[in-house]
């Protein structure tokens, strides 16, 4: 019986190696390698999607059937793994970024903490790469945080180049500061203006940050739901949203909006302003936010920047703002 036992597993095969990625079998193992791989960098909305792919992970043969009929999921759960001892220990997603298939997006890259270092992440993105160039596209696009040094130097050493990114930021508690005087051509607005904030935020926008996810004009109007739910949350005393404007004529020269809690959870900052206007008007209101703040429940805020945002990124630190990281945006043409 021992001989016997002995001889089946010499006999069974030991996959190793790159290969497809595979629904069926490999949804659930690549969903624990990358909440191993990226232990304490997932933001809310990672974290979110995590979940998702774990639970659809058990819906797994199913996923695979409907996926043999019509392909729906090719573009979903698509790239490869590597493979030691039959065990899923790396991970490259590609999808396509546009109808087109000008543009692939790359994603999920992880090599189990054991087998670093061994080349395993650059051959599978070697593999990604190959099948973009195959399939005629003419972007690779990743993004990436910016102190992880290991994985930027490898991008850009097959050709990766940076294109912009953002950096979020964290005010635990409110911190004292100086009384804050009138500002001027400093006004509230309202909802029915999200127009000239949809403009404003296209002004501030990098050439390659258009480039690779244009602007959306329904990120900006708010739906007669909407409208429904900010009137009730603020009826029963939940939540306020405050909306503020350096306005010069008819256009915005910076503007913010402020979902400030009154119960739990988090503040919500949004900040934007014009490339030429710079410098003028983020330390005035950085310190009327938080002199805003003072008269809501000390919880945390949260606030996202563009890296190129020198100005805001002072003048929000200078108020107690910390940066948590900064996430970078690449891209490779072929």
């Amino acid at each position: 019986m021992t001989t016997l036992s002995a001889a089946r597993r010499i006999s069974k095969p030991i996959e190793s190696g790159i290969r497809s990625f595979d629904i069926r079998r490999d949804l659930r193992p690549v969903a624990e390698l990358i909440s191993d791989a990226f232990a304490g960098e997932l933001d809310a909305r990672g974290t979110a999607a995590l979940r998702e792919m774990r639970i659809m992970s058990y819906m797994s043969g199913f996923i695979n059937l409907l996926n043999r009929n019509n392909g729906d999921f090719n573009d979903v759960f698509s790239g490869y793994v590597w493979v030691e001892e039959n065990r899923v220990v790396g991970n490259v997603t590609l999808q396509r970024a546009d109808s087109y298939g000008d543009r692939w997006q790359i994603a999920n890259v992880a090599v189990d903490k054991r087998y670093r270092g061994r080349g395993i992440g650059r051959r599978l993105m070697a593999r990604a790469l190959e099948q973009v160039e195959q399939a005629h596209g003419r972007w690779a696009v990743l993004q990436v945080y910016e102190d992880n040094q290991v994985a930027r130097t490898l991008y850009h050493h097959i050709g990766f180049v940076d294109v912009g990114g953002t950096v979020k930021l964290r005010l635990e508690r409110v911190s004292p500061v100086e009384p804050v005087g009138k500002i001027a051509n400093f006004h509230s607005f309202s909802i029915d203006r999200w127009l000239s904030l949809y403009d404003l935020a296209n002004s501030q926008r990098s050439a390659q940050a258009e480039w690779w996810r244009s602007l959306r004009r329904l990120e900006f109007q708010v739906t007669l739901e909407q409208q429904i739910a900010q009137w009730f949350w603020r009826v029963i005393g939940r939540r306020e949203i405050l909306r503020r404007a350096i306005q010069i004529e008819e256009r915005f020269e910076a503007a913010l909006i402020l979902t400030a809690q009154r119960w739990d959870g988090e503040h919500k900052l949004r900040f934007w302003i014009r490339p030429e206007s710079k410098g003028k008007y983020e330390e005035v209101m950085a310190h009327w936010v938080v002199s805003q703040l003072r008269k809501y429940p000390r919880l945390p805020t949260n606030l996202m920047l563009n890296t190129d945002q020198t100005a805001a990124l002072t003048a929000f630190q200078g108020v107690g703002f910390k940066p948590e990281h900064a996430l970078l945006t690449m891209r490779k043409e072929f």
